[in-house]
Formats: C-alpha cells, sequence, structure tokens
C-alpha cells in the first residue's frame, strides 16, 4: 500500500525543524551565559526544542495519507514527545555545561540519535497499523546513522555559535538553524520511506488521535511556544547585556577610585607605581626621570586644589605626551624618558617659566627634585625618595639651573 504527501505540510515541518534548531542555539548560548541557576534554562529549553522536534516529525506524519484513514495512540504518541524532550535535555546539558570532546561528541551523538530514532518509530508505532508496519532494512540503517550524524553536526554547531553580537550572528545562527532543520528532516522522510505498509493495513480503532484534526492544533500551539521561547531568550540576554555593562561602568569607577586623583583627575601613587614597573620592563636605552614638583606656601601650608590644579596644567602644556601624577597633596611628579641631562635642560624652560608665574609664586615656594633610572634605583619607592624635592635651590642630575637675569 503505497502512501502521497502534502507538500504544505512538509514544507511546514522543515519550517518548524528550522525554528527547533534556532531555539536550540538560543538557549545553549543563554546556558553558557550563565555561571549559577542554569537548570529553569535547561528545563525551558527542554521542553521549546523537544515540543518543536516532535511537531516537525508530527507534522510530517500526518503530511502522509494513506487510502485508509490515519489515527494516533494518545499514550504511544506521548512517549514520542517525552523523547523528544529527553534528547534535547542531552543536547543543551552537552553544550551548556562543559566544553565539547571528541568522547562527549561522540557519546553525545550517538544518545541523541537513539532518541530521535525512539521519537521517531514510536511515533510510527502509534498508528498501531493491523498488521503492522514493517521496515526496509537498508533504509532503517540509513535512517539511524542519518540520525546519529544530524545529532553530532547539531551539537558542534549549537557549542561553537557565540553570543549574537551582530548582524552577521544572526545570519550564521539563521543558516545553522537551517542546516539542522535540514538534517532533521532528512532523517524523518528517510524513516517515512522505510515504512512497509501492507495490503488492506488499517489503524487500530481505539486511536484516540484522528490526524486530519492535529496538524494545525499541534502547529499553531509549537509556533507560539518557540516564539515565546525566543523571546524570553531575547529578553534574557539584554537583562544580562545591561547587567554586564552596569559591572564594567562600577569596575571603571573602583579603577578610578584605586588609581585617579579625584582633586586633579591625574594618577595616583599606586597608578604611578605601575607606571614605573612598565618603563622599568620596557629597558630604554636612556632610561627615565622621575621630577618631583613641590608647592608649600610661605607658612607651610598645604596649597588648595585649584593650585595643584593650576600647576598640573603648566605641566601639562609644557610635557603633553610624559605621564604626570599626583603622589601627595602638594607633590605632583612627572616621568620623561631620556638621559638625566636631556630630561634636565627640557626642564629648564618650565622652571623658569613657573618661576615668574605669579599666580604661583606669589603664595608658594616651588621645590623641585629629580631621580634618574636606572642610575638612582630601579624601583619606585627608591626612586621617590631620591627624587624628593630639595629645600633650597634647584639641582637636577647635579645640574644646578641658575635663575633667568632680571
Amino acid at each position: 500500500m503505497q502512501g502521497t504527501y502534502d507538500l504544505w505540510l512538509v514544507a511546514l515541518s522543515y519550517l518548524i525543524a528550522s525554528l527547533a534548531g534556532y531555539v536550540a542555539l538560543v538557549f545553549a548560548t543563554r546556558l553558557r551565559a550563565r555561571s549559577n541557576d542554569r537548570r529553569p534554562w535547561l528545563i525551558g529549553g527542554a521542553l521549546a526544542m523537544g515540543t518543536g522536534i516532535w511537531s516537525m516529525h508530527f507534522v510530517g506524519m500526518t503530511a502522509f495519507s494513506l487510502p485508509v484513514p490515519i489515527s494516533y495512540d494518545l499514550g504511544i504518541t506521548f512517549l514520542s514527545w517525552t523523547a523528544a524532550v529527553a534528547v534535547s535535555a542531552i543536547a543543551l546539558y552537552i553544550v551548556g555545561y562543559g566544553r565539547l570532546s571528541s568522547v562527549t561528541l561522540t557519546l553525545g551523538a550517538v544518545v541523541m540519535g537513539a532518541g530521535v530514532c525512539l521519537m521517531h518509530y514510536s511515533g510510527m508505532w502509534a498508528m498501531r497499523m493491523i498488521p503492522g508496519i514493517s521496515y526496509d532494512p537498508l533504509l532503517f540503517v540509513i535512517s539511524a546513522v542519518i540520525a546519529v550524524a544530524a545529532s553530532g553536526a547539531a551539537l558542534v554547531i549549537i557549542a561553537y555559535l557565540d553570543e549574537v553580537r551582530s548582524w552577521k550572528d544572526i545570519g550564521l545562527r539563521v543558516g545553522a538553524a537551517l542546516v539542522m532543520g535540514l538534517a532533521v528532516v532528512g532523517m524523518h522522510y528517510t524513516g517515512m520511506a522505510a515504512a512497509i505498509f501492507s495490503d488492506g493495513a488499517y489503524c487500530y480503532s481505539g486511536n484516540q488521535l484522528p490526524a486530519t484534526a492535529l496538524p494545525w492544533p499541534t502547529t499553531i500551539a509549537t509556533l507560539l511556544i518557540l516564539g515565546f521561547g525566543i523571546g524570553f531568550a531575547a529578553s534574557d540576554a539584554r537583562q544580562l547585556a545591561r547587567a554586564r555593562k552596569a559591572a564594567h561602568v562600577s569596575e571603571q569607577r573602583v579603577q578610578q577610585w584605586a588609581f585617579v586623583d579625584r582633586e586633579t583627575g591625574l594618577p595616583n601613587r599606586a597608578r604611578l607605581s605601575q607606571l614605573v614597573v612598565e618603563r622599568i620592563r620596557s629597558r630604554h636605552a636612556d632610561g627615565f626621570a622621575l621630577v618631583t614638583f613641590r608647592l608649600e606656601g610661605h607658612d607651610g601650608s598645604v596649597p588648595s586644589a585649584e593650585t595643584m590644579c593650576l600647576l598640573r596644567d603648566r605641566l601639562q602644556a609644557a610635557f603633553p605626551n610624559a605621564d604626570l601624577a599626583r603622589t601627595q597633596p602638594e607633590h605632583l611628579v612627572v616621568l620623561l624618558v631620556g638621559s638625566a641631562a636631556d630630561v634636565a635642560w627640557r626642564c629648564a624652560p618650565l622652571i623658569e617659566s613657573l618661576r615668574r608665574d605669579t599666580a604661583l609664586s606669589s603664595r608658594h615656594q616651588l621645590m623641585i627634585g629629580s631621580a634618574h633610572s636606572p642610575t638612582d634605583g630601579e624601583n619606585m619607592q627608591w626612586l621617590l625618595l631620591r627624587a624628593a624635592p630639595k629645600s633650597a635651590g634647584i639641582d637636577l642630575f647635579g645640574i644646578e639651573l641658575q635663575p633667568a637675569s632680571a
């Protein structure tokens, strides 16, 4: 006895299989994105993905018609759905809870392939044909091989597609879902081709599910489940993205508090220490120098934040490409690359300019110190100690800078 197919339902079965594949990709990504509280996503993903795969097989079976009415046993049909959900849970667990190895890939593909075959052939069994359905051995084996190969390919695709970050990623997911749908459909219709129906066979009269009444309600319900699954997963992805962004902003604030002086916005002592270590590791041929500028009120008072910002602006204008830090309330330190003599003569015009700056010199005394690496040391503490500002005169690296004549 030969059967025929409704091509519209065949196309619909492929669409559902592809959507189920897309849901698998989305939920696998959500599982990998979460380090805890994965169980709800595993259960929800298995239900959505399994229902989608089962619906594809069911719609594909109802697309097939015989010269006799077709119906299905409710209990066996439910068993086939359970197999689809179990297979989906296995797939999501494998890709969501660890990296794939050749062993887990092979084992997972075999277990999933066996589950897909159980789902398909239990769905065929649910027809309860009298006499029973027989199968072409070669096509039966081919369908099982396709099931295992498709399961392995699905595991690899699901495991190695990352989160959506661009339209290209979306295109890759859609393409992967179409490939997965094609593999599932190929297994199903190969299995259907393996079925041999005896002339005069008929479905058991006690079957509760008539084939003609089920395709569209099943399809609509499945599409709703898949749509809600994709929607919830997309919403979760947005929430996680917002949480990561907030955590990044918070981390930047912590970094700013830890390594930035709040009054001047300059790197603080801790950050300068990092910069010094970086310079020491770079092994620049001429070394580098720390030049410390200290402002102190004529009465010994600490200068205001506005005054230190004024000095900061003068130093940044003189050395636009140099690293500048505030190590103490009254200390600003410039990190300059070059030999000691080169740094000294580069500082000379700035020092003369600061001496003439009435906004600073009228109420404050300027003191300057310097240390050169590697001559004066190769660690932050020793260099800052050697660069302590001198209380009298200005002497950079043994080169005394005389004040300009009036």
